[in-house]
């Protein structure tokens, strides 16, 4: 940013200084150098100002739609494209799911699986129809498989406890905390419908923080949990590829559907402060949040 402004500044008071490349190349090469040495000073009185970005250390180029890491310590963007665009986001649909739940049932509530829930938008999470299951354990599997069969499960269990539609009470919580972006359509995500922005899904996990369980189950790389009785039992792996892969990661939601593309929040540790990166319409979600987070460790002074 100051580079920027100091370029500005130059051209003001002296017009001609672009007609010679070799004038300004130095000047703004010059002027790096002070604003690092300006930020180092400033740090050795001050930490207070961390994180400070080294302009020396170019953006990534990423291919996905939209894309923003942000620190929550701060309450600042260390990067950003496309950060209201509204897109479709699969799977990242399911925080908010579980938010609902949390808000409206208990987590030792007993329900029982449904043939819609197993036969609306496929098997996944491996779910009988019948079964006795825990809340607590279908939580397990929508946020680590991605089972959308335990979202539609969920959903029905909390619309028997309240009386209300689950959908609505989706989209009244996204009103609450003012996101006008935000809309759902069904708890899974499948739907091209459920749309948000990075800006706004940011909002949303930030929000999320306050159910700790969310990110204890987000962070398990993989279970097993019983049905209600233990005639069941179940063995559930985390679909976030990143776990394992980056150190410090408090948790990842993945999400993928032919319309939306790769979608992939991950919450990391840097420095002891949490790192929020959300992508949406990827090709690579994996390699591309990757690339983010240690450009985010190398591009600013922390």
């Amino acid at each position: 940013m100051f580079t920027k402004v100091f370029t500005i500044i130059l051209v003001i008071f002296n017009p001609l200084v672009f007609l010679v490349a070799d004038n300004i190349e130095p000047l703004v090469e010059d002027s790096i150098i002070w604003e690092n040495s300006v930020a180092s000073a400033l740090l050795s009185t001050n930490p207070n100002f961390l994180p400070i970005r080294n302009w020396e250390i170019v953006e990534p180029e990423i291919e996905a739609k939209s894309a923003i890491v942000f620190n929550t310590e701060k309450d600042k963007i260390l990067y950003e494209k496309e950060i209201d665009r509204i897109l479709p986001i699969a799977s990242l649909t399911k925080i908010m799911t579980a938010l609902i739940v949390l808000e409206n049932i208990g987590l030792d509530e007993i329900t029982i699986i449904s043939e819609k829930a197993v036969k609306a938008y496929g098997e996944r999470g491996g779910l009988i129809v019948k079964e006795k299951i825990s809340i607590r354990n279908l939580l397990h599997t929508l946020l680590m498989e991605s089972s959308n069969d335990a979202a539609i499960a969920l959903a029905e269990a909390v619309e028997e406890k309240t009386g209300r539609l689950f959908i609505s009470l989706m989209n009244e919580k996204v009103d609450q905390m003012g996101l006008v972006s935000t809309r759902f359509s069904d708890p899974s995500g499948f739907n091209s419908t459920n749309i948000s922005t990075v800006r706004e899904i940011v909002e949303i996990v930030k929000y999320s923080f306050n159910q700790s369980i969310i990110w204890q189950i987000l962070k398990t790389p993989e279970i097993n949990l019983f049905s209600d009785g233990g005639e069941t039992e179940h063995h559930w792996v985390n679909t976030d590829e990143l776990l394992n892969q980056l150190p410090n990661v408090i948790g990842g939601k993945t999400g993928y559907t032919t319309e939306a593309q790769g979608c992939l929040i991950l919450v990391v540790e840097i420095s002891s402060k949490k790192i929020i990166s959300v992508i949406l319409g990827a090709q690579e979600r994996f390699l591309e949040t990757e690339k983010l987070i240690k450009w985010v460790e190398r591009a600013y002074q922390w």
